[in-house]
């Protein structure tokens, strides 16, 4: 049975239910139940619950309520929910753009990744992409992730996202934000900022104009 981080799986021989939240040595997997503790338990143990992740597939009927609205281009987040006492984190690509999306996320161990999710996330909507424990904050992975934007529609050429991403231990400490289609507060990042490309000639004149006097 292939199992991933994020998985639902219910045990064999006992009557707990919880999300996979680490993938350890002899084929044991960490699985985090609602009391938010991580209980290590052997691959053999266990059998996945379908269902468990929110697909864009699951919704088949088109969303036409927005097709009069202004195209908005710009508003691709991740966002993490959950409550540190509870220990469980969820992670989501937050599409608040025209755009479908087409997102790959990976996560990065060395020069190699694994992939963890894949699939289109359709406009104004999300998709749950990862899970894991907060105890372990300071080991979460660092994800790759690449979205190509799609319309149906006529707009200017998009390039594709590239972009590594991983929270730190300190972010958590920042102020959480609401996202209605989530309905839940969460640690938001923004993925399709605009960063500021002060150039060279910028720079040089940012230390000369600094540059103490003699």
């Amino acid at each position: 049975m292939n199992l991933k981080i994020g998985d639902l799986v219910r045990f064999v021989e006992e009557p707990i239910e919880g999300h996979i939240t680490s993938i350890q040595a002899n084929d044991v997997i960490g699985v985090t139940d609602d009391t938010g503790f991580e209980i290590p338990v052997l691959k053999t143990k266990v059998t996945l619950v379908h269902g468990n992740m929110r697909m864009p597939e699951d919704e088949l009927e088109e969303n036409t309520s927005t097709s009069n609205l202004p195209f908005v281009d710009k508003g691709i987040f991740i966002g993490v929910a959950g409550e540190q006492k509870n220990g469980v984190a969820k992670f989501y690509i937050i599409n608040e753009t025209s755009f479908e999306l087409l997102v790959s996320v990976s996560v990065l161990s060395g020069t190699k990744v694994t992939g963890v999710f894949g699939n289109l996330i359709p406009t104004h909507d999300y998709a749950q992409f990862y899970m894991a424990n907060f105890a372990t904050v300071g080991k979460w992975p660092t994800f790759h992730i690449q979205i190509i934007q799609h319309s149906k529609t006529l707009q200017p050429r998009q390039q594709p996202l590239s972009k590594e991403f991983r929270v730190k231990p300190l972010d958590l400490i920042n102020s959480k934000e609401r996202v209605e289609m989530l309905n839940d507060k969460v640690w938001l990042y923004e993925l399709d900022k605009e960063e500021e490309d002060i150039g060279l000639d910028k720079l040089k004149s940012h230390f000369i104009s600094h540059r103490p006097n003699k």
